[in-house]
């Protein structure tokens, strides 16, 4: 499930800051000073759910000490905090069950930013005041010591002597592997092995893979591109473990997080996020939490798909928002640690029951247990229908269970093309194996028919009614010029002469042409098999669709006659016009074809859609460079020339037309508010 990432975060964005102002300025119903979303792939936005984490509480007072500009946080699994408390130079240990604390690296630390926790117990920092990271080992008397540091490697082609050395955050994946990120380095993270030796760089971004970029990369060196276009990575921002000891990373103005593997390469990322993201964490059920700088907490499963959205910036001081969050963690039981380091606090927060149930459902679900997570994904819906993560589970579970028409059902809600596929394989098969009887009595009866016909042609007759019915239209001038782009398709230099110089056809059978390639475009829409167009009947609407349609059409032919006007061409405006609603013909006859073929194949026949579908596209666009040829007795390159020309004369024509239209609802709007102002005042 891909969602359009542009349209999801202004939908974001509308509803946390226009639509929902209470959302960080006041309690809501539910005694929450936040509301909750999540994202509705079915109605492609983000829309309200039940609250899925409640604020338990907030903390200043730490087993007796203080938080000072704390940066970040950790937990292990005997649930006790580790704080990254870089204001007062150390990292704090508490223990929450007992309200106990101690401190590491008192006398050695300098601005502590990052700490992780190995399963043994080991404690790693990230220190960017004395440029070095440290691991520290727990004795017997309860004290750390410090047991490996890991620092600038030196004699290495990874650095230079000028090169900073600024270690912000850490972390240890389950091999030992300890991993530094370096401020501002546009390689990666430092990887040192669990003794200190510096190997390499991992989880570095790349250069995005566009053809602009692409074409600089053949036409200049490397350094060319760093100083005359920037062509540099963006820098890690921060670093973050799973359960697999699979590698997590945010970069700032990118949405959301990466997952990488251990070949360096990104095994899934964050389907929808913000820019903004502080800090991440993994969960008990691989789930992924970020924090963005302005304190919105988002929830994404091991796939990466947005469960919750929640909390948000704190204006008024409540519990349950933030002013600058740097720091998230999550124990065993899903709570969620968040710590401040404008307000040196630390928040605490519990998941409800719906999320409780969400959790149950996916683990059993990312489990392969399809079949039982159908209940709780079944109470999921019942709670929330938009919840469309229960659909897909449901989809699995359904086709676990071998209700593959119910699986159906709920892939399409889901927008899960290829279970869909899986499915209808199944149904496809179960319906040939029962029609399998009528299918071969079928195709023996047509091949007998078609024999006994060839000695007694048993259908002449109704080739004489074709006939007869042919010849009584042609008296009709509109039925001879409905049928002239018939003869367009069989001669196209001939054809366009005659719409030109001949009027074989007029502007009426022009516009049936194009209300019948409309409705036909609509039938493609509605029923087209789901796997070739996810586009779902309650997400159409005609009015868009038709604008969508006729008006870069009527741009076209206006432009087009405009140019030519100028550029000596011979059409008039109703030539390109009637010889721009003819080219739609073999649209007009293929379309319908492929939306019947379509429902009979899957994806592994989708080579038979996409290659119908995309010939009759190139055969329509050579009828359009033929049309502009003849229609304005064009040689090759004026042609070409014409076309670009009168597409850009389009475009600039809908961008003016969309500043008019700006321009005159800004100014009914001042009519409005004057009119408004005088009545109030009258």
């Amino acid at each position: 499930m891909k969602i359009n990432r542009v349209t999801a975060l202004i939908g974001v964005t509308l509803l946390l800051f226009t639509s929902n102002p209470p959302m960080t300025m006041a309690v809501e119903a539910n005694g929450l000073p936040y509301d909750t979303y999540t994202y509705s792939s079915s109605r492609q936005q983000v829309v309200k759910t039940q609250d899925a984490y409640i604020p338990l509480s907030l903390t200043y007072d730490l087993g007796g000490y203080t938080l000072s500009s704390p940066q970040d946080i950790v937990i292990d699994a005997a649930n006790q905090l580790y704080i990254a408390d870089t204001g007062n130079s150390r990292v704090i240990v508490y223990d929450m069950e007992n309200n106990e604390a101690r401190l590491i690296g008192e006398n050695l630390l300098d601005q502590p930013t990052g700490v992780a926790v190995d399963a043994q117990g080991r404690v790693y920092v990230a220190d960017f005041g004395t440029k070095a990271s440290y691991q520290f080992t727990e004795q017997e008397n309860a004290a750390y010591t410090l047991t490996t540091t890991y620092e600038k490697p030196l004699n290495t082609p990874f650095f230079s002597e000028e090169d900073p050395y600024d270690p912000v955050k850490i972390t240890v994946d389950k091999g030992q592997n300890v991993y530094v990120l370096l401020a501002g380095n546009i390689n990666g993270l430092g990887q040192y092995k669990n003794n200190g030796e510096f190997f390499g760089f991992f989880g570095g971004n790349r250069i995005p893979n566009t053809i602009e970029n692409t074409i600089r990369s053949i036409l200049f060196d490397e350094q060319q591109r760093r100083d005359w276009f920037q062509m540099v990575p963006k820098p890690v921002y921060n670093v973050s473990v799973d359960e697999a000891g699979l590698i997590l990373t945010t970069t700032k103005a990118e949405d959301g997080y990466l997952k990488l593997n251990i070949a360096n390469v990104v095994y899934n990322q964050a389907d929808w996020g913000f820019s903004s993201v502080e800090d991440l964490a993994v969960g008990p059920y691989n789930n992924v939490f970020t924090i963005t700088s302005d304190g919105y907490i988002v929830e994404y499963d091991p796939s990466g798909n947005v469960l919750f959205i929640f909390s948000g910036p704190d204006v008024l001081g409540q519990k349950g928002l933030f002013k600058a969050p740097t720091g998230i963690a999550i124990d065993n039981a899903n709570h969620l640690y968040v710590v401040d380091k404008t307000t040196n606090a630390l928040q605490i927060f519990v998941p409800t029951y719906f999320a409780d149930l969400v959790h149950e459902a996916i683990d059993l679900y990312f489990d392969g247990q399809y079949a039982l997570a159908l209940e709780p994904w079944q109470e999921v819906l019942r709670m929330n229908r938009l919840f469309d993560l229960a659909n897909q589970g449901l989809g699995d579970a359904y086709f676990a269970l071998g209700n593959y028409e119910a699986a159906l059902d709920y892939y399409r809600i889901a927008r899960d093309q290829e279970g869909y596929s899986n499915a209808y394989w199944e149904v496809r098969n179960d319906f040939l194996l029962s029609a399998g009887s009528v299918l071969v009595w079928g195709l023996l009866f047509l091949v007998l028919f078609t024999i006994v016909n060839s000695f007694v042609p048993l259908l002449s007759w109704t080739r004489g009614i074709q006939v007869q019915v042919h010849q009584s239209l042609q008296s009709f001038r509109l039925y001879r010029e409905l049928l002239f782009p018939f003869y367009v398709l069989k001669n196209p230099s001939d054809g366009f002469y005659g719409i030109k110089r001949e009027k074989k056809m007029s502007n009426l059978s022009a516009t049936i042409y194009l209300f019948v390639f409309f409705a036909v475009y609509l039938i493609w829409l509605y029923e087209t098999n789901f796997l070739f167009n996810d586009q779902l009947p309650s997400d159409i609407n005609i009015v868009e669709q038709a604008i969508t349609l006729f008006v870069p059409f009527f741009f076209w032919v206006v432009a087009n006659f405009l140019v030519s006007s100028v550029r000596d061409g011979e059409g008039t405006l109703s030539n390109v016009y009637q010889a721009s609603s003819a080219i739609f013909l073999p649209l007009i006859i293929v379309l319908p074809i492929l939306t019947f073929v379509s429902q009979a194949l899957t994806y592994n026949e989708s080579f038979i859609y996409e290659i119908g579908l995309n010939l009759v596209l190139a055969a329509t666009a050579i009828y359009f460079v033929l049309m502009v040829k003849e229609i304005h007795f064009y040689e090759g390159k004026d042609t070409l020339t014409n076309i670009v020309i009168s597409l850009f004369t389009a475009l600039m024509m809908a961008a003016i037309l969309f500043i008019v239209y700006f321009l005159l609802g800004e100014v009914w709007q001042l009519g409005l508010d004057i009119i408004q102002e005088v009545t109030a005042n009258g």
